[in-house]
């Protein structure tokens, strides 16, 4: 079970527009917002953040989300890699797309800015950072800098989600759970860590 246990939604009336945002976004309300209302005030201001991103579109969301979902690989989140994942898939980025994130440098499912961008979110999450004036100079050819910054702030906040939710072992919800499962396995995903749900909800 998740090392911090989820406030009962009930206890966080004051969300519940927030929360039935996400619900209709997402189809479902992601386990660890319930885990942040350990500290009202905290999850208050994400819920500006996340307003905040939402109106940020100046990048292809398909685009965003599959940088956060290279990222969150890589750093072995794998809830936060079940999720973009999902959230991808939604936005319309192909199965194969998606089974293929790893492969972005030769893969041609891949467009040479969509490589740009993978590559700096990639670069971003290395430790020390692997970040440096290459990434922009290729980035350039392709976005200007408030899109940059938009992709640079979208892959910073999943940098908190990664650490929050590996740290507190959030329960995965069924239907990402679920999806993910049938999706990923073939890379080696394996979230059986996050969920504690039926044993049978994979496919």
């Amino acid at each position: 079970m998740s090392n911090l246990a989820p406030r009962p939604r009930e206890e966080l009336a004051e969300f519940e527009g927030f929360f039935q945002t996400l619900e209709s976004l997402a189809g479902y309300l992601p386990t660890a917002y319930l885990t942040l209302g350990h500290q009202p005030d905290f999850l208050r201001a994400m819920t500006e953040v996340s307003a905040a991103l939402r109106k940020m579109n100046g990048v292809d969301p398909s685009l965003k989300v599959l940088m956060s979902h290279l990222s969150s690989s890589a750093v072995v989140c794998r809830f936060c890699e079940a999720h973009t994942a999902k959230t991808a898939s939604s936005f319309g980025v192909s199965d194969e797309k998606l089974r293929a994130i790893w492969e972005f440098e030769t893969s041609e499912l891949f467009t040479e800015a969509e490589r740009a961008a993978l590559r700096l979110a990639l670069a971003m999450v290395q430790q020390p950072s692997a970040v440096d004036g290459s990434h922009f100079d290729a980035l350039r050819q392709h976005f200007d800098d408030p899109q940059i910054a938009e992709m640079v702030i979208t892959v910073s906040m999943f940098g908190f989600w990664n650490r929050w939710n590996d740290t507190m072992e959030t329960d995965l919800e069924e239907p990402v759970y679920k999806f993910a499962s049938a999706l990923l396995s073939e890379r080696g995903w394996d979230g059986s860590r996050h969920y504690h749900g039926d044993s049978d909800a994979a496919p």
